[in-house]
């Protein structure tokens, strides 16, 4: 212990300091070892110099990119059992100015909260997500010191080699892999030296035990799966050759016949390896079973994927001769992405191709998916596709929008009831959207409205696939897949404290972020035309084309509320119009060329702000749509009335008033 702790006192803290202080100056200066310096500080001084780390240097000199952090937390099963840990732990110690960090094997920062202040004053050394905390990057600190001797180590102000950190002191211990013994993660807790605690070390060593013994659960869980099924097959195909690959396309296991077979293929291409070949086919694997030939070697490999709560976990790898009835077999097999569903969604923009062409190669696996973009944009059009494109086609899909529930049924609509589970129920119970779903996909559309006390039941039902009715005490296994939805910028949510951390991860293994309609103009008129064409049938109307003041109009206008926008313009406009042709007569007010010179196109004149300008279009679009019905307005625009009616006021449009029918 005397080794891993710097302070054993809080008392100590400022004479402390000025030992470490004159000790720093003594061997940054003529390489001077004075009495006092823990041995395991002056060899990581040394190994810091021979990284090239400056003493004066004042910030962790590498940083990879957010995005780069991202993909690996989507990927990383160890972060995705820590996050849940870490986000109860700094519920208790968010008061103690300490930061909370997790970091990957390399020692870069991979999680970290703490108070607004201090997280600002880390960022001035460059502690901030994504930045690499390694010896070789920052110099002597806890997180880089406890990677290099794979042990717990609190480091305290001038034992920090590089200048940048010595108001700081941090308390660092490693996670490590229960079966392989590697080490997964740093778990660090940074603050203003004078915050020293002895005990914050033991916090530390406790949250990397707490994280391990999850991590080991899981581990072990899926290890024990993964084996089984290894050794089922071994049983079925005694002199087959038979790989086992995990989630992350590593090998743990082949049979002796596969190694055989694999080292006389390697023969064929001596210029790549064999396995790395088998992975980049997996890799590609979009099915639950795929047939691929070992690049003309005269073999093939029939990968299976191997299915665990409803997430691929890993591949079972069969080899053998190649056969031509299995080949043709393969070839033959109908894709579970047919173009069908997608033709629902038009447009071919760079813009909405890129978004399809991710959301095909999604629909095909069971990972949660949350759509982004801005209100109108289509996100419940693509979970269609998506699901329709899916293999649970077949089973039903089922659309939640959370911000258009009460507060007090969210739970009640999502998890189902009981009989007489409370004053008004039904005396039957009530099926929840998640049993309706059973087999298929659950559309949560809006969730970063959902309130924050309930959001915990929804982590628990994604991390565990289990839901329990309200007023039962039994829990029912779900087999649903989620696609969540907001227009919401879930990360400022998070800093507001209005979204859970953890459940963000659950729910963004894959996002798909769908353009707003001023980044789509090629494809404005083929959508205006597809509901022209469409209204005007449903309606009777001979309405066909339009005319080229409106299609500069439609070209030029920036859509601030998107697709839905332009549907609802279209309607309007084919409701009012009277021949073949679509005058700017027909569309609404707001559309049209200015006319009138009264208080509201003044008001619009004034406008400064493009952002403000539009804004007061949609509103005053939607309150001559629903005559002035001002809690209709809210409801469309996910807004509260008494906001409509302090815009109403701010934009000039208060003479919307005498049409209210509220």
């Amino acid at each position: 212990m005397g080794e891993e702790l710097a302070i054993v006192s809080p008392l100590e803290i400022q004479d402390k300091k000025q030992v470490l202080e004159h000790a720093w100056a003594a061997y940054v200066t003529d390489r001077r070892v004075v009495p006092g310096l823990r041995p395991s500080v002056l060899e990581s001084w040394k190994r810091s110099q021979s990284f090239g780390i400056q003493p004066e240097q004042k910030k962790a000199r590498f940083l990879h990119a957010i995005d780069e952090v991202i993909e690996w937390r989507k990927r990383s099963e160890f972060f995705l059992t820590a996050i849940p840990v870490l986000e109860h732990v700094f519920d208790q110690i968010k008061i103690t100015k300490h930061l909370l960090t997790l970091t990957d094997a390399n020692g870069r920062i991979v999680y970290l909260q703490g108070e607004r202040p201090i997280i600002q004053k880390a960022e001035e050394m460059q502690f901030v997500l994504g930045a690499d905390w390694s010896e070789q990057s920052a110099g002597t600190n806890a997180i880089g010191t406890s990677l290099y001797m794979q042990k717990p180590i609190q480091i305290f102000s001038y034992e920090h080699f590089a200048q940048g950190a010595h108001d700081w002191v941090c308390s660092a211990a490693p996670v490590t892999d229960p079966h392989s013994g590697q080490i997964l993660g740093i778990v660090d807790l940074t603050a203003p030296y004078e915050y020293a605690q002895p005990h914050t070390l033991s916090t530390a060593k406790m949250i990397a035990m707490h994280i391990q013994k999850e991590y080991s659960r899981v581990s072990d869980n899926l290890k024990k799966l993964l084996y089984e099924e290894y050794m089922k097959a071994r049983k079925r195909w005694p002199r087959d050759p038979i790989l086992l690959f995990d989630g992350t396309f590593q090998l743990i296991a082949e049979s002796p016949e596969a190694q055989a077979c694999l080292h006389a293929v390697q023969r064929h291409v001596p210029h790549r390896s064999i396995y790395a070949m088998i992975r980049e086919a997996l890799l590609a694997c979009t099915d639950t079973e795929m047939t691929f030939e070992l690049c003309e070697t005269g073999h093939e490999a029939t990968a299976t994927a191997l299915i665990w709560k409803n997430e691929r976990v890993g591949f079972l790898v069969v080899l053998r001769q190649r056969s031509r009835s299995r080949r043709t077999q393969a070839h033959a097999s109908p894709s579970a992405t047919a173009n069908h569903p997608w033709e629902k969604i038009i447009g071919t923009s760079p813009a909405i191709h890129t978004a399809i062409q991710r959301a095909k190669i999604v629909a095909s696996t069971n990972v949660p998916i949350l759509i982004t973009g801005e209100s109108g944009t289509g996100k419940e059009l693509f979970a269609k596709a998506i699901h329709e494109a899916s293999m649970r086609r077949h089973q039903p899909f089922i659309a939640v929008n959370i911000a258009a529930l009460p507060r007090e049924l969210i739970a009640s609509e999502l998890f189902g009831y009981e009989p007489g589970a409370f004053t008004g129920a039904h005396p039957k119970g009530k099926k929840g959207k998640f049993e309706e779903a059973q087999g298929g996909t659950l559309f949560l559309d809006e969730i970063g409205d959902m309130p924050l006390d309930l959001q915990v039941y929804l982590l628990r039902v994604l991390q565990e696939k289990k839901i329990v009715r309200l007023g039962a005490s039994q829990a029912q296994t779900v087999d649903v897949r989620i696609i969540a939805a907001t227009n919401h910028d879930l990360t400022q949510r998070i800093a507001q404290g209005a979204f859970r951390l953890d459940l963000f991860y659950r729910l963004n293994v894959v996002e798909l972020s769908l353009p707003p309609l001023r980044d789509r103009d090629s494809d404005v008129m083929a959508i205006a035309e597809h509901f022209l064409s469409t209204f005007s049938t449903q309606y009777g109307k001979p309405a066909e084309s339009f005319a080229p003041d409106v299609i500069r109009r439609f070209q030029q206008y920036p859509w601030p509320g998107n697709v839905r926008e332009l549907q609802n313009v279209v309607e309007h406009a084919v409701i009012f119009s009277s021949d073949r042709t679509i005058t700017m007569n027909d569309l609404p007010h707001y559309l049209r060329e200015p006319i009138h010179a009264g208080h509201r196109s003044g008001k619009l004149e004034t406008l400064s702000d493009p952002i403000e300008r539009e804004e007061r279009k949609l509103i005053a679009y939607w309150l001559e749509k629903v005559n002035g019905n001002v809690s209709e307005v809210a409801r469309r625009l996910n807004r509260s009335r008494s906001t409509i009616y302090r815009k109403m006021k701010q934009y000039g449009l208060d003479d919307f008033r005498h049409f209210q029918m509220d």
